[in-house]
């Protein structure tokens, strides 16, 4: 699903240069639940803008399902990032409308890509807990009910891999294990590929594997054993982490 090797982001202004990954390498195999850590300034929110097409690579390679992300047009930009991801950030005010329903929310970008669809859209809302809410104005919910609207939001594209940022960086420790079940239900149900961001190593117990990125460069991977065979089962996968280099 996805493939990077020897990514480079290089920032410019008129007097400084920073590079933000220099040479990095990741695989990501369709229908896995991944997530990135690493510091702040390490280059793992930098490879996350790269994949959903927010951002451009300065060298190297990058793929993601058919699309070359280092060749891709403007044009064709704008399909891959209506048609194969959606993203999540941390900031709730990024993804949401205030003065519209946790239902028109979701209906939005499905308006302006002009694949309008009521119904999924309530679907969606019901997948992430939100049934009795959907026709409640988003000052009406609370910080973790407006976080899941979010989610919905992403899906309402029907993409084949989903990215967050942090998604569960502004939430209490209950509201963070709801939201990491849903992903995991989408994860298994519908077969979306996840890839989360985060500092918080309490996510590495619910995910397949985690990749750690230092410097600009992928570090070190820690990958669950069983994973597969637990997420065929349906059940939570072992906590039992060994590292991987």
């Amino acid at each position: 699903m996805i493939h990077c090797e020897g990514l480079v982001k290089i920032y410019k202004t008129d007097d400084i240069e920073v590079v933000a990954l220099q040479g990095l390498n990741i695989a990501v195999t369709q229908g896995e639940m991944m997530a990135i850590i690493g510091n702040s300034g390490s280059g793992k929110s930098t490879l996350l803008n790269i994949l959903g097409g927010l951002d451009r690579p300065s060298a190297g390679q990058v793929q993601v399902g058919e699309w070359n992300l280092l060749k891709i047009t403007d044009e064709e930009l704008v399909q891959y990032k209506r048609k194969t991801v959606g993203f999540i950030w941390q900031n709730n005010a990024r993804n949401l409308v205030p003065y519209l329903t946790a239902l028109e929310n979701v209906e939005m970008p499905m308006m302006l890509s002009g694949s309008y669809d009521r119904p999924y859209a309530k679907q969606l809302l019901e997948w992430v807990g939100l049934k009795e809410r959907m026709n409640n104005k988003l000052q009406q919910l609370s910080g973790g009910e407006q976080q899941r609207v979010a989610i919905a939001i992403a899906l309402s594209n029907k993409p084949s891999l989903l990215l967050a940022d942090e998604p569960t960086g502004s939430v209490d420790t209950r509201t963070s294990d709801l939201i990491m079940d849903i992903f995991r239900r989408l994860n298994r149900e519908l077969g979306v590929t996840v890839v989360i961001v985060t500092h918080d190593m309490a996510l590495a117990g619910k995910v397949d594997r985690v990749v750690a990125i230092r410097d600009g460069m992928t570090s070190t991977e820690f990958v669950k054993r069983n994973a597969s065979l637990d997420r065929a089962a349906g059940e939570p996968a072992a906590s039992s982490i060994h590292e991987a280099h």
